[in-house]
């Protein structure tokens, strides 16, 4: 009797020990859960936001306004970025500007090996769109139908293709002056342009800035710099491309970008 009556307290002393601290780690467990259910359904209203706002931008585009110069548009526009840092933040991590590792293979015919360019994106206080547009093809839509490869040496850039299923390409020509199309910038091909991309390989201001491109006031949009790996690009430069547009004939020749890895931001 006395053996058991002292089990039963040995017990009891053990729960009183131990029970709270289990109780308070599966309380903290349920609470981490919770907050990331809650933390991802906060990405998923963010990203709806982001989209109604999108559409309302695109729809003003179409009318052929000046997007910049029409109220109505920079209202528009000034509501889609204020969404979008929001949802940047929530999505990729709180920072002013992402940094990206863009993993390119060279073609056996330029010595089929691997190398590293490194860059970082314009300021999401000035570029939250052409931001958001590229790290969603680049980094959130990736899979096995992925791809992306260099297919143009035009001389004044290296462009390249970035095909991910759904990903989609600029509402609207977002650009500031305070990001131009500086020598190793990345720049959207195309009006509105995206998600296909080119790196300039010379100062490109003129050439892709205000008023370029048969366009009386809309610019090319920039959107990230290389921060390493220049001597890279400038062997990408040596591409085999015939003179004129520039476009790689035989697919062998292309330069593969293999993976872009994103940075936890600092």
């Amino acid at each position: 009797m006395q053996r058991a009556a002292a089990a039963a307290l040995l017990i009891a002393i053990t729960q009183a020990a131990w029970g709270p601290r289990e109780a308070l780690k599966r309380h903290e467990a349920e609470h981490d859960a919770a907050h990331a259910k809650e933390a991802a359904g906060d990405v998923a209203h963010l990203a709806e936001a982001v989209e109604t706002r999108r559409g309302t931008v695109a729809a003003i585009k179409k009318t052929g306004v000046d997007m910049y110069g029409d109220k109505k548009a920079i209202d528009a526009v000034k509501d889609l970025q204020a969404a979008t840092r929001r949802y940047l933040a929530a999505k990729y991590g709180q920072a002013d500007s992402y940094t990206l590792d863009l993993q390119i293979k060279f073609p056996e015919s330029m010595g089929g090996d691997r190398d590293v360019v490194t860059i970082e994106t314009a300021p999401i206080s000035l570029m939250p769109h052409a931001v958001h547009v590229f790290l969603d093809a680049a980094i959130s839509r990736k899979g096995e139908t992925w791809r992306c490869a260099f297919h143009r040496n035009a001389g004044h850039v290296l462009q390249a293709f970035l095909r991910a299923p759904g990903a989609r390409g600029l509402a609207f020509q977002e650009y500031d002056a305070q990001f131009p199309h500086e020598r190793l910038t990345l720049g959207f091909a195309g009006r509105p342009g995206g998600p296909e991309f080119y790196i300039s390989t010379v100062d490109n201001v003129r050439n892709h800035g205000p008023g370029s491109q048969g366009s009386k006031t809309e610019a090319d949009s920039c959107f990230a710099k290389v921060v390493s790996g220049a001597d890279v690009v400038e062997r990408m430069r040596k591409q085999p491309a015939p003179k004129g547009l520039g476009f790689v004939n035989n697919k062998a020749d292309y330069i593969v970008v293999e993976d872009v890895q994103l940075r936890p931001p600092a």
